[in-house]
């Protein structure tokens, strides 16, 4: 589906925003296709793409291809050079961010363990990471700041509960404290929620209005996509999937029921399985493990896992019938693909047997780096993907990037 621009003449950032999409989505595209893509005008395509130009958000070139008469269109792309903006993914036991540009390129990452139960001290942390990562990209311009973390992030009977996620955490006042002390606009969401994002707009996605995204990391957690846009449910913890009981009478979860699905599938239940206490071990250990891939321990936890795969994509398609399931996180990509492998053939559903040009199974190409690249769209997200609901009625004189866009900047930390 392709967004069709409108005509009202308080409709101007949103147009731009249809006109950015386009072109994000296509890779490239000259005015006239562009034209052809939207309801507008060619005189309207030709002053918004000289907006968006003139501000860096877009650059030209000649295409290529053999010439016929006269000069090859101008194709138009998004500038890499644009600007930034920085991702973070919080984890039990580690702190990740990285400096992302417009298109979705990682230029610099850095990461440290440490103790997550103390806000403080992953506060210090994050603002020594952010601090690593600008002051090589001081010159350019910073969009923001994107933090993901497990969920969920309002008080519920499970919030900030158990070794999956933030445990000891009471509130997110946390992130307040970065906007402040880094005068950035900081914004925040679910791993998996983020992560969705991310591949709606740089991953393998990119081109889907509808999917599922299963998070598979310290922790499972699952957001459903409808028109590129996540649906987050009634108070905004909508597939908390990790959660779903699937074995009767199994092993007791942090959130107080037993046999829930990411007890069985995660990282945190690999560690468990291997032994490993401490999340600082947790990463190198299975990657040890991956490596040689003989330790039974480690076999039998991957048939087992598995299975919970197979039962996770079956329940997911007979409830929501998404074109396709696309799996991301922070696991390394190696076990991802032996865990898709051994789930074959996956259970009949209301997918199975339908005729389709996308897999029911989809991996990220951006595995490992989901959680990192998807906070990083935070700031952006709102910049590349149009949303009526961000129409201004009034545009002041100066044109810059905030007026041309329709955006409005928060006075506190903003959810996604």
């Amino acid at each position: 589906m392709v967004s069709r621009g409108t005509t009202q003449q308080s409709s101007a950032p949103y147009n731009r925003r249809i006109v950015l999409d386009i072109i994000r989505r296509q890779g490239t595209a000259s005015r006239k296709e562009i034209v052809d893509l939207v309801s507008l005008s060619p005189q309207t395509v030709a002053n918004i793409t000289n907006d968006l130009e003139t501000i860096g958000l877009i650059r030209a070139k000649r295409a290529s291809g053999p010439k016929s008469r006269g000069q090859p269109p101008i194709a138009l792309e998004l500038n890499p050079n644009a600007g930034h903006s920085i991702g973070i993914s919080l984890e039990p036991g580690r702190v990740s961010a990285a400096l992302v540009n417009l298109v979705g390129e990682i230029h610099s990452r850095c990461e440290v363990e440490l103790d997550t139960h103390d806000q403080r001290r992953t506060l210090s942390a994050m603002l020594g990471l952010i601090d690593d990562l600008i002051r090589p990209a001081s010159s350019g311009r910073l969009w923001g700041v994107g933090i993901a973390l497990p969920g969920p992030l309002i008080e519920t009977d499970i919030s900030f509960v158990g070794p999956t996620a933030l445990e000891g955490w009471k509130d997110l006042s946390i992130f307040d404290a970065l906007r402040d002390e880094t005068r950035l606009q900081v914004f925040y969401s679910v791993d998996s929620v983020a992560g969705a994002l991310g591949e709606t707009l740089f991953g393998v996605a990119k081109l889907l209005d509808s999917f599922f995204y299963l998070h598979l990391g310290v922790g499972l957690g699952g957001t459903l996509v409808i028109n590129r846009s996540a649906y987050r449910g009634a108070n905004g913890n909508a597939t908390e999937i990790g959660h779903i009981p699937v074995v009767p009478g199994g092993k007791a979860c942090y959130c107080g029921n037993a046999g829930c699905l990411e007890r069985y599938l995660s990282l945190h239940s690999l560690a468990e399985a291997l032994g490993v206490a401490d999340a600082a071990d947790r990463a190198s250990i299975i990657a040890e493990k991956l490596a040689r891939n003989e330790d039974p321990v480690l076999l039998a936890w991957s048939a087992q896992a598995a299975e919970r795969l197979r039962d996770a994509v079956c329940t997911i398609e007979n409830m929501l019938d998404p074109p396709t399931i696309v799996i991301g996180g922070s696991a390394p990509k190696v076990l991802v693909e032996r865990l898709v492998a051994r789930a074959q053939p996956l259970h009949h559903s209301v997918r199975g047997g339908v005729r389709s040009t996308l897999e029911r199974i989809l991996l990220s190409e951006r595995q490992e780096d989901s959680s990192i690249l998807g906070a990083a769209v935070l700031p952006i997200y709102d910049l590349l993907s149009p949303r009526l609901e961000v129409l201004q009625q009034d545009r002041r004189a100066e044109a810059d990037v905030a007026d041309l866009l329709g955006q409005r900047p928060v006075s506190r930390a903003g959810r996604l």
